[in-house]
Order: C-alpha cells, then sequence, then structure tokens
C-alpha cells in the first residue's frame, strides 16, 4: 500500500475512512468496495498494482465496518450502501468511476451501476452477491435472531481461524493482516453492524429475492466483468454458469485453487485479468469455466 493515503471525510454525519492513491485528474478512478465484515483491508495486494498501471484507487471503510462509524440506526442494507457510495463519490468530485466490489461489496457496486449508469465506466463484480439465493451455510443461520447472535462471535470466531475459510491455501500476506483485521472486528459496534448487513440482504433460504441482479444486469449496457474463485465456499462458483448463460456479453472468469478473496489469494491472476479489462478499449466476453 506505499501508493495508499489514509484519510477522513463526513458523509451523512458520520465519519469514513477511506484510502486514495492520488488526486482529482491523476488518471481514472476505480472505487473498491469490500464486503461483509470487512474492511479496505481486503484489497491491501491491489492498490499499488491498479496506482501503478494509471489509475487513480479509492477504497472506502464502509459505514459499520473497518475504522468508519457504526451508528445503530442504520439498517446496513446492500441499497442504503449503494446510496452512500453515491453520496461518497459526490463528496469527493468524482463523475465518473469504475467499481470493483467483492462479496456483498459486489452487490452494492451491482446497484450503483443499475441505478447510475451514466456514471460506471466499467463494473468488475467479484464472488459477488446477487446472482442466485446459494450462500454459505454459516451466513444463513447467522441471519437467525438469537442463534445468529449465540453463533457470531468475533473473538471466538477469530481463535477458531474462521477468517482463512475464505481462502483455498490461506497467502502468505495473510498473517501480517489478521490482527489488523480482527482488531478492525472488535471494534464497538461492529459486531452489531454486521448482524444487521447479513440479516438485512440473507434468510435462512439464501440472498433474499429483492437483492438478485441478474435480471436487471440483462439490461445494462454497462461492461461486466466477472471474476470468481473457483473454490469458493462462501458463494459458490456456480453462479458463473447462471451468469455465462444470461449474460453472454459478460467476461467471466474462474480462477482455480482460489477461494472468496481472489484478490487477495490469487493476486498474480486478478491483478492483470482485471487491469486488463478496465484498460480495454472494448470489452469482448470470455469464458473461463472452473
Amino acid at each position: 500500500m506505499q501508493r495508499a493515503e489514509y484519510k477522513k471525510t463526513s458523509i451523512w454525519g458520520l465519519n469514513v475512512r477511506y484510502v486514495d492513491t492520488g488526486e482529482a485528474g491523476d488518471g481514472p478512478v476505480v472505487v473498491l468496495l469490500h464486503g461483509l465484515a470487512d474492511s479496505l483491508l481486503s484489497w491491501y495486494c491491489n492498490f499499488d498494482f491498479l496506482a501503478d498501471a494509471g489509475y487513480r484507487v479509492i477504497a472506502p471503510d464502509l459505514p459499520g465496518f473497518g475504522e468508519s462509524d457504526k451508528p445503530s440506526h442504520l439498517e446496513y442494507d446492500p441499497g442504503s450502501a449503494a446510496d452512500f457510495i453515491y453520496d461518497f463519490c459526490e463528496k469527493l468530485g468524482i463523475e465518473k468511476l469504475s467499481l470493483v466490489g467483492n462479496s456483498d461489496g459486489g452487490l452494492i457496486a451491482g446497484l450503483f451501476a443499475l441505478e447510475h449508469p451514466a456514471d460506471v465506466e466499467k463494473l468488475v463484480l467479484v464472488d459477488s452477491g446477487g446472482f442466485g439465493r446459494k450462500v454459505s451455510w454459516l451466513l444463513r443461520v447467522i441471519s437467525v435472531p438469537v442463534l445468529g447472535d449465540f453463533i457470531f462471535q468475533p473473538k471466538l470466531n477469530s481463535m477458531m481461524g474462521l477468517s482463512k475459510r475464505l481462502f483455498y491455501k490461506p497467502p502468505a500476506v495473510l498473517e501480517n493482516l489478521l490482527p489488523e483485521m480482527d482488531r478492525l472486528k472488535l471494534l464497538l459496534g461492529a459486531r452489531m453492524a454486521t448482524l444487521k448487513s447479513i440479516r438485512s440482504s440473507i434468510n435462512l433460504l439464501g440472498l433474499r429475492l429483492q437483492w438478485h441482479i441478474l435480471d436487471r444486469l440483462k439490461l445494462s449496457d454497462v461492461p461486466l466483468l466477472v471474476v470468481w474463485g473457483a473454490s469458493d465456499v462462501i458463494i459458490p462458483v456456480s453462479h458463473t454458469k447462471i451468469t455465462s448463460q444470461e449474460l453472454p456479453r459478460c467476461n467471466v472468469q474462474a480462477i482455480p485453487e482460489c477461494g472468496h478473496w481472489p484478490q487477495m489469494e490469487k493476486l498474480s491472476v486478478f491483478n492483470p485479468i482485471v487491469t486488463q479489462f478496465l484498460s480495454s478499449a472494448t470489452t469482448e466476453p470470455g469464458q473461463s469455466k472452473p
């Protein structure tokens, strides 16, 4: 993260932390959106690569996560998060951007692109929510009140090494990042925000139907790249098959021996795929089957 600078701003009366690799005019803007119970640290391995490729890279800690404020009055649903990103970009004076979102951040990015297509140059969804109901049973169980409160205990989950379930084979860099990732999850309000986020988008049957965006994406002209870890146990790679069938213009890439965070686990594959897509003048459909 040598090219990234930590900054703070105020949106909706909330203190929001973000990183920014440049200033206005420093190249096309790419905004990176993290997933549930995560922070901008999930993009630790991508800031410098994208900045070196000529992009101004920005990644916020979404409300409720990281070092951003965690008020109890927010619903923490994907739609509100997409509205937040719009106001965040307005505050920073960003009029045109590409969006890269992982997991729930992918769903948020997709909703933003659907609501504000003229503002989005390209869209990259990484192991994203929104393509179908299937999500891990752990998330489904956590969505159940009382039972989920009992199961979701960040300190205990950390001791059990649940964060490593995000990966097919945890990368070496994770050992350096885990202490800070665990610290952020223990901040006051973080557990509440995570539980509300999960329950706003997931129930015992899986992803709530209101957040399915596949049919809406069929009508979108925003160039789309979908990247997936072929061994993801959080949101299954089978969603790429549906995506390939329903969105034939979409570029779909499944990365072998990779879990839910390809941006960290397979950065040597992920970074070139994304930068090539973002820099291409036109987007050719392409598929890599798991």
